[in-house]
């Protein structure tokens, strides 16, 4: 497959949408407290982690429940295939380099993606797995129903366990609420140090993205530097 330049423009939409996202995360984990009985939908909008959704499922209604959680667990998924789409195997070396345990990761999902993509998207459409269906030219349509069917799945398995255990669910709510400064305290500082001490090592999620976007702009250099030669092998330049 012959990948081109990618507009700046377009790069840093997706990219920027991306990080947003993982902002968003950190605002739900650090104010979930202050959120899970006030407005639940926020905490969910903010942050579908699934200790969020379990302590939010039985507030919400299901019309309410399924389609924003849907979305947020799901709408970035699409721009991270985009980018894999675009940038080819080159974003898969780059997965394999972050970490020693990510890179053996991401060597088996290799492995095992021609043959059981379908099945490793269903199960768990994560960002390694979504580039690499991009990656591997495997269609947005089909990754996109198949990564919704999964965590529609997972959505129904919390509802379903959560609505057995809603007394307990509640009464954890109700010590939250009781100890409601307490509880946003420590976790505005766990989010704090948390991220301070990841920044150090440039583990932080932004820190990978970052990473990830300087790795396609090099890509996109080269492709412009490739660009007039291939087009004066094609005839198409003077």
């Amino acid at each position: 497959m012959t990948h081109h330049a990618v507009a700046p423009w377009k790069r840093n939409l997706v990219f920027a949408t991306i990080g947003a996202a993982i902002v968003l995360g950190w605002i739900g984990d650090a104010l979930w407290a202050s959120l899970v009985d006030r407005s639940p939908l926020a905490l969910l909008v903010l942050n579908a982690k699934p200790r969020y959704l379990v302590l939010t499922v039985n507030q919400l209604d299901p019309w309410v429940y399924y389609p924003f959680a849907l979305f947020r667990l799901v709408f970035t998924k699409p721009l991270v295939w985009l980018v894999g789409a675009w940038y080819g195997t080159r974003t898969i070396e780059w997965a394999e380099r972050r970490s020693v345990k990510g890179g053996k990761f991401v060597r088996f999902l290799e492995r095992h993606f021609g043959r059981w993509g379908s099945v490793i998207i269903f199960i768990s459409a994560n960002n390694v797995v979504c580039l690499m269906a991009g990656a591997s030219g495997f269609p947005l349509g089909k990754f996109m129903v198949l990564a919704i069917a999964g965590t529609l799945l997972r959505l129904w398995a919390i509802d379903t366990v959560s609505a057995s255990f809603s007394d307990t669910i509640s009464s954890i709510i109700e010590v939250v609420v009781d100890h409601r400064e307490l509880v946003v305290a420590l976790s505005v500082t766990v989010v704090v140090v948390g991220l301070a001490l990841e920044r150090r090592r440039g583990a932080t999620q932004l820190d990978d993205l970052m990473d990830l976007e300087h790795e396609v702009e090099a890509i996109d250099a080269e492709m412009q530097d490739e660009e007039p030669m291939y087009r004066s092998e094609r005839g198409d330049w003077p």
